[in-house]
């Protein structure tokens, strides 16, 4: 109602071509990707992981392993 005040002549219209597939497993997604990819290195002295972040190195990457690997192979993650 507040948009329609501001443009009396509003129309709504929304167009689909039904490959919208968002997060679900396509063969789109898979050749396509989704999105913008964005690859980001950063180097953390091991004393800001330990004193900032609270945790070691050996613990962060055992999580990223656990997490990122075995929980999506677990899950049945494709892709």
């Amino acid at each position: 109602d507040f948009l329609r005040g501001l443009f009396p002549s509003l129309e709504l219209i929304a167009l689909s071509g039904n490959m919208c597939t968002d997060k679900k497993a396509a063969a789109t997604n898979w050749l396509e990707g989704r999105g913008k990819s964005v690859v980001v290195e950063a180097i953390i002295p091991r004393n800001v992981v330990e004193t900032t972040l609270k945790t070691t190195v050996k613990a962060m990457v055992e999580t990223n392993i656990q997490k990122c690997l075995v929980g999506s192979a677990m899950a049945g993650s494709l892709g």
